[in-house]
């Protein structure tokens, strides 16, 4: 494998005056291909659809096969084309501030001057890929709720009609269940707000690490929790539902020198063909007020 490690992209104007003077043998298509790209990225503030958008570019003003980007800090990876053998990387900076790394592959090395206007490109992605990182990070802010650390009911809101729709392109099977923290409320009254707090932390905590990494959990409001299971039947729904509650059930949570018990009632829905979003929430919700009504720490399926 060939690889050019190269130094890190970084707007200052040493920087872009070195590589401006290896630019002035492009031709004026090329030229203008840049500025347009530039204009491009200045058109959203998407951070997928900026990343895309350079991407393909790209790869069709410097002969490379694949171009990719990474930032690990935010989870997000962008890859567009085929990877191959020879492969350049480069680091994003701008004003100190970490951006992201960048890989671009080809079927050959890549010529210095390929490389130097492939820089050109990645320094013209700086300014508004600082930008969309902004938005995506004020975005995730306002989606978290920030006592649990765990997505929202504005969050569900946009996610749930999208796992839906994934749901009926694939024909894969999608399920929700409602969790309600049982007696919630004698907890507040009989331990104070804080040890209250605590219960939901750690009982977000608990969900987590009992359920797979794809499954997406939200808090819904108050002692609510509403957990989506992509790619899984009635059964599994059920079985998982039924774990949870069991590992709730064994949850014991120190808060202000309190030891509190804690169980859970749980309402499961599996998603039927041409269901919206807010049938699928109402009958799982149903599922778990009669849970609630017929004794509490306790799992029924719509």
């Amino acid at each position: 494998m060939s690889l050019a490690e190269r130094k890190t992209i970084a707007a200052n104007a040493n920087n872009l005056e070195y590589i401006a003077s290896y630019l002035e043998q492009d031709t004026e298509s090329l030229q203008q291909a840049g500025q347009q790209l530039a204009l491009k990225l200045q058109r959203t503030l998407d951070v997928d659809l900026l990343l895309s958008i350079f991407c393909r570019e790209a790869s069709e003003l410097v002969p490379c096969q694949s171009v990719a980007y990474r930032n690990d800090e935010m989870s997000l990876f962008v890859y567009h084309g085929e990877k191959h053998e020879s492969i350049c990387h480069y680091t994003l900076e701008l004003e100190d501030e970490h951006l992201g790394t960048v890989e671009c592959s080809a079927e050959r090395p890549f010529t210095e001057k390929e490389l130097i206007r492939l820089e050109h490109l990645l320094a013209l992605l700086l300014f508004p890929l600082r930008n969309s990182l902004m938005y995506y990070k004020a975005v995730q802010t306002a989606h978290k709720d920030p006592l649990t650390q765990l997505a929202n009911r504005i969050a569900f809101d946009s996610t749930v009609e999208t796992e839906i729709s994934r749901a009926e392109r694939h024909a894969s099977g999608l399920c929700m269940l409602v969790v309600d923290i049982d007696h919630f409320k004698s907890i507040n009254d009989s331990y104070g707000h804080l040890a209250g707090d605590q219960v939901l932390k750690q009982v977000a905590k608990c969900m987590t690490d009992t359920l797979r990494k794809e499954d997406q959990i939200f808090r819904y409001g108050g002692e609510e929790f509403v957990i989506l299971l992509s790619s899984t039947e009635l059964p599994n729904a059920r079985l998982t539902a039924e774990r949870l509650r069991i590992n709730l059930e064994k949850l014991i949570v120190k808060a202000l020198e309190l030891t509190i018990p804690v169980t859970a009632s749980i309402g499961v829905a599996e998603w039927q063909q041409g269901e919206l979003g807010n049938t699928l929430f109402h009958r799982a919700d149903q599922a778990l007020y009669k849970a609630k009504a017929a004794g509490r720490n306790r799992v029924l399926v719509a």
